[in-house]
């Protein structure tokens, strides 16, 4: 799968569109499908990895599975709320005494 079907993918999962994406990134029209022909730069791969909740490298095929787009999420979301991720831990290690774990 190219960079461009890949992305294409993972925005119709978040009920985007390639054009959508565009727009809600600033970038203009037909953007992301030159990139079929032409690399993207680092900076724009990077807002459209950060967008759709993967790493850099997951759009490149350099990570063999994809980040489970819910965790990854989580994190971004504690990160813009300032939890630190000891409160995760803390978080988690109730969960499990909860769970009798």
């Amino acid at each position: 799968m190219n960079l461009r079907d890949k992305i294409r993918e993972l925005a119709k999962e978040q009920g985007m569109s390639l054009p959508n994406l565009e727009a809600k990134l600033g970038f203009g029209n037909g953007t992301i499908v030159r990139w079929d022909k032409a690399s993207p730069t680092a900076e724009k791969l990077q807002k459209v990895a950060d967008e759709l909740g993967v790493s850099v490298d997951y759009l490149l095929g350099r990570e063999p599975e994809q980040l489970n787009n819910v965790y990854f999420s989580f994190a971004k979301e504690a990160e813009k709320n300032g939890i630190n991720p000891n409160d995760i831990k803390l978080a988690i290690d109730m969960i499990k005494k909860l769970r009798g774990e």
